[in-house]
């Protein structure tokens, strides 16, 4: 969490004084000395798990810590794309940033009774994110709620990854909800095709040489073309092994809408369209 928010503190704008603290509890709760040990390429050996007593550690919660101070300096804060801003912008999902926000008057996408009709789908309440259980049941009996499947990297991804030697995990940098640094502490958890995580860091850039097709047309009708030219280094690649890793720039949770074009260049290597990104 804190070198995320160090990484972006002009987005975040926390004080001098809240800044020394997450420092400070960023040592004091062992979460530098860990990232310092295992967030290395190659990784020395597999992570032992680090317990979290929410009673006695509760000073040691610092993604809550931040999520709640923010709000105070940026209430239009979107922990999916730290750098939004007021004012909130509609969202046919109405759910444009951490917030739901549906504006008076306006109705949501997908609770609309032709596009539920359209899709056969049920006459309910739609909505983006629900507080009901999409997985019902599982190991511990019909009484268990919420998905209880193994950890991914236990067993399932580096299956999927020596099946196909064609696996693609990305992040983008502005997204707080999956932190980029954190998925790669997992990939140097997971065993895959023999060995244990990445043996040399990512550090491949990644160039998007398509045109803005989005917008060119509102240029060509102005006369101007400022926006045919490649978009530029977007990014980090990397692969190993069955594995490609990419990190895109300027982006946040949701990468084909933050940026289309390095997102429409993942889907052309997981196609095999391309050997690279």
């Amino acid at each position: 969490m804190v070198p995320f928010v160090q990484e972006n503190a002009n987005l975040f704008n926390f004080n001098e004084t809240f800044m020394a603290e997450l420092e400070q509890l960023h040592h004091q709760c062992g979460y530098a000395d860990y990232i310092d040990k295992y967030l290395t390429f190659p990784p020395p050996k597999e992570q032992p798990p680090m317990f979290f007593n929410y009673t006695s550690m509760a000073k040691c919660d610092l993604f809550d810590l931040v999520y709640n101070e923010v709000y105070k300096i940026n209430p239009c804060w979107d922990l999916y794309e730290v750098n939004l801003m007021c004012p909130l912008l509609w969202d046919v999902l109405a759910f444009p940033t951490s917030l739901d926000y549906q504006a008076a008057g306006s109705t949501v996408y997908f609770d609309r009774q032709d596009v539920k009709k359209a899709l056969h789908a049920p006459n309910v309440t739609w909505a983006e994110c629900s507080s009901e259980p999409v997985f019902v049941g599982g190991n511990s009996g019909p009484e268990q709620e919420g998905d209880v499947s193994a950890n991914p990297i236990d067993h399932v991804l580096p299956q999927v990854i020596e099946a196909t030697n064609r696996v693609l995990i990305g992040n983008g940098g502005y997204d707080m909800v999956i932190i980029t640094n954190g998925t790669l502490m997992s990939i140097q958890n997971m065993t895959w095709n023999g060995q244990l995580g990445f043996q040399k860091k990512p550090e491949t850039p990644i160039n998007i040489e398509i045109p803005d097709l989005q917008y060119k047309w509102v240029f060509e009708e102005n006369g101007a073309s400022s926006l045919d030219g490649p978009q530029g280094i977007m990014g980090v690649q990397h692969f190993e092994r069955g594995l490609m890793w990419v990190e895109t720039y300027m982006s946040g949770h949701m990468q084909p809408q933050y940026q289309p074009r390095a997102s429409y260049r993942h889907l052309e290597w997981l196609l095999n369209r391309t050997d690279h990104i």
